[in-house]
């Protein structure tokens, strides 16, 4: 059974009427971050790290980031709905919180990445899987699990753990997930049969 753990989306908010970017459109500074607001009371928001420009703000099911710029960043998400969800709260949450005479587009977000994951139900041996395959790579000292490279798609990742754990990440469609998901799964399952099980 495979599962979703992380969906992340890319938009952007388009903004006309202001020169200004869109955190400080909705106060969000550093003093302002502490005020609740009545319509997003289970939100918590802060400045995300030093390295970006951007400030987050963290739902239930998910977080958004948003740039200067007006990107925003959507990740954390575990369920398809979830996404609807959130592009309808953030919409919602620019209505009320923009300041009159600011219009603005939300653009609808893209998927760029699905995680998820896979549980084969059983030990797998690292090094003698590494040493029959060579889309796989195993080197314990600085990184504990097995990673794997599929040879259709340099972009899909794959990883796998000795209890038996496979992660794939790099797709972009559920369908996508499932099927590299299968394809590793049946991949181990075809090199445990051999001898050295």
């Amino acid at each position: 059974m495979s599962e979703i753990v992380n969906i992340v989306a890319v938009s952007k908010v388009l903004l006309q009427g202001t020169d200004l970017s869109l955190p400080q459109l909705l106060g969000l500074s550093e003093h302002r971050l502490r005020e609740k607001r009545p319509y997003l009371r289970k939100l918590k928001t802060g400045r995300s790290l030093n390295q970006f420009s951007g400030y987050f703000i963290r739902l239930k099911s998910g977080t958004i980031t948003v740039f200067k710029t007006g990107k925003v960043i959507i990740n954390g998400l575990k369920e398809w709905m979830d996404l609807v969800r959130i592009n309808d709260q953030f919409t919602l949450y620019l209505m009320k919180n923009l300041p009159d005479g600011v219009d603005f587009e939300f653009e609808i977000p893209r998927v760029v990445n699905i995680t998820g994951c896979r549980n084969l139900q059983r030990e797998v041996q690292l090094e003698q899987i590494c040493e029959r395959d060579a889309c796989a790579s195993y080197e314990p000292e600085i990184f504990p699990n097995l990673q794997y490279t599929f040879s259709d798609n340099k972009k899909v990742k794959g990883i796998v753990s000795r209890r038996g754990k496979i992660i794939v990440t790099g797709v972009k469609t559920y369908i996508q997930l499932r099927f590299y998901l299968k394809k590793l799964g049946d991949r181990l399952d075809v090199l445990m049969e051999n001898e050295f099980y």
